[in-house]
């Protein structure tokens, strides 16, 4: 459902990011709502990268820096 392996939802649980409930038998779980919380809290970095070939296209770079600005934070 989220693509992480049981080690990542393991490391998360120890680290108090993602804290898993747990059966009588002491096996982790998760629901949807911790997930989700989880996302909530979550903060990211996003990264644009822009590159011209030479100093004559350096309007166009100025271009291309603002439409992925408008794109990442979209």
């Amino acid at each position: 459902m989220i693509n992480v392996s049981v080690k990542t939802l393991n490391r998360w649980d120890n680290q108090g990011a993602l804290i898993a409930y747990r059966n009588p038998k002491r096996r982790r779980y998760y629901t949807e709502g911790l997930y989700r919380k989880y996302m909530e809290n979550k903060v990211g970095k996003t990264v644009i990268y822009t590159r011209v070939s030479n100093q004559g296209q350096k309007d166009k770079l100025e271009n291309q820096i603002e439409c992925l600005k408008a794109f990442a934070n979209a």
